[in-house]
């Protein structure tokens, strides 16, 4: 009898949590990053939070009244690791005591290891760009597993290394900017701008088998995974999947995916193409390392994309050689909301893994997927209790979801973001993905349920009886 259909809700530590004193923890880069002038687009102070840390038990409540399964949230190696490398006991214990809540309440943890946010010290250093982050990684991640194995029920080791390495590191023109500002030549040489890129996916790919084999080596009945922030790509005109949409979805999605997974066990030659010298090699030790280590394929997914031939402004754009174009598909969630309502777009993403006769870069057949995050912000029209921009957003991929796991498609779960407004990176709190809003002037920094959570507990129990029959 197969497992049944996760259903879930998300978070991660550093857009909920708050309490950057609390447990010993230690600075990490968004503490440094929320502390420069006209940063956070919102303006929003650098101890403003949803006070995740100390609510935690409330809001394990809130998650038990969505009829989920499982939790998804990331651990604060900030809070767990002082300065990222030595164990903080007393920083784990909030993590654990949350896990011992959870199950209390019923609810599965899935667990992130990394999550957009990195200690400062470690930043300094290099960030991914020094390959000592390597070592400090696992010894971090050994510690959350030896302290919550007993609770987690998948791992997951890194939300979407593509984003991280191209935004979160050093700054690159034409992209959205996640980090402090980094002159990469002092850890790298006089190398480009993509080449550090590139050393740091590397990096980013090879702690991810580290990790993948240090937990089967101590549980190989566990299961480890890898977020992909994934985007289905097609023509101009939206209908059909042409070589230069499976050229964009290639760099946006497959690119980090291919050591990995692919036949080949390498950058495979769609990729070779495009970046060349660029891309850095990898010894046969390292390819043997790195080969089949994702137990389930984690997609975040949130909107496709309309292509066409030629290179556009962005970076990506300009070595993968297309350009986005205007989009088709309404918007969702507001007139300056970067969301588009295409569900089949979800579906599309997930036939692109079926395996292809002949081609080097071919996956396992079969793989699980589970959608790690899709949600949808507050339109800003209405108040942000009425969301039924999100319940529309929501039931459509849901529905898609469940429409390809009906032809076979091996997709095993589904997991709403976000369980409550929160930091917004660099939008700060302007921008509301949650379920629950929260009150940020009020001193309890309550949490008010919109229509969407009353929505998706019967929406999940009326898929639930759907599938017994």
């Amino acid at each position: 009898m197969s497992a049944p259909f996760i259903w879930g809700v998300a978070t991660a530590a550093y857009q909920i949590e708050g309490g950057r004193e609390q447990d010993g923890r230690t600075p990490s880069m968004w503490d440094a990053i929320r502390l420069i002038p006209g940063r956070i687009k919102d303006g929003s102070p650098i101890d403003l939070s949803c006070d995740g840390r100390n609510k935690y038990k409330e809001d394990v409540v809130l998650i038990a009244s969505l009829g989920v399964s499982h939790y998804r949230f990331s651990i604060d190696w900030s809070r767990v690791m002082k300065n990222g490398k030595t164990r903080n006991p007393i920083g784990m214990e909030y993590y654990k005591d949350l896990c011992k809540e959870l199950r209390k309440a019923g609810i599965e943890c899935i667990v992130t290891l990394f999550h957009a946010d990195l200690p400062l010290d470690l930043y300094n250093e290099g960030s991914w760009l020094n390959e000592e982050i390597i070592d400090h990684f696992v010894e971090f991640c050994r510690f959350c597993y030896e302290e919550l194995k007993d609770y987690v029920s998948l791992w997951i080791t890194f939300n979407e290394i593509r984003m991280h390495s191209w935004v979160g590191i050093v700054k690159v023109e034409g992209e959205p900017f996640h980090s402090l500002d980094m002159d990469h030549t002092k850890f790298l040489g006089d190398v480009s701008i993509t080449r550090a890129i590139m050393i740091a996916s590397r990096n980013m790919l090879l702690a991810h088998a580290k990790v993948y084999r240090l937990f089967h080596e101590m549980d190989d009945s566990i299961r480890v995974g890898l977020i992909v922030g994934a985007h289905s790509c097609f023509d101009e005109e939206g209908e059909k999947i042409t070589e230069v949409s499976e050229r964009a979805t290639k760099a946006m999605v497959h690119f980090y995916l291919d050591p990995l997974m692919s036949k080949l066990n390498d950058w495979t030659e769609g990729v070779r193409e495009y970046l060349g010298d660029d891309l850095p090699p990898w010894s046969e030790e390292e390819k043997k390392l790195m080969k089949n280590t994702i137990d389930v394929l984690c997609l975040n997914y949130y909107r496709p994309h309309l292509v066409k031939e030629g290179a556009g402004s962005s970076l990506l754009e300009q070595i993968f050689k297309f350009t986005m174009v205007d989009d088709k598909w309404p918007k969702i969630g507001g007139d300056f909301s970067w969301l588009r309502f295409h569900p089949k777009g979800i579906i599309s993403l997930m036939d692109s893994f079926e395996a292809k006769e002949g081609e080097e870069d071919n996956y396992p057949n079969n793989v699980p997927i589970l959608i790690s995050e899709n949600g949808c912000n507050d339109d800003g029209r209405h108040n942000s209790i009425d969301d039924h921009n999100r319940i529309q957003y929501l039931g459509g991929h849901i529905d898609a979801v469940l429409e390809a796991r009906a032809r076979g498609v091996n997709v095993i779960g589904y997991t709403a973001w976000s369980l409550m407004d929160n930091l917004e990176w660099d939008d700060g709190f302007a921008v509301r993905f949650g379920l629950f809003s929260v009150n940020l002037s009020s001193e309890n920094k309550e949490r008010t349920p919109k229509r969407s959570v009353e929505w998706y507990k019967k929406k999940i129990e009326d898929e639930k009886k759907r599938m017994e029959i």
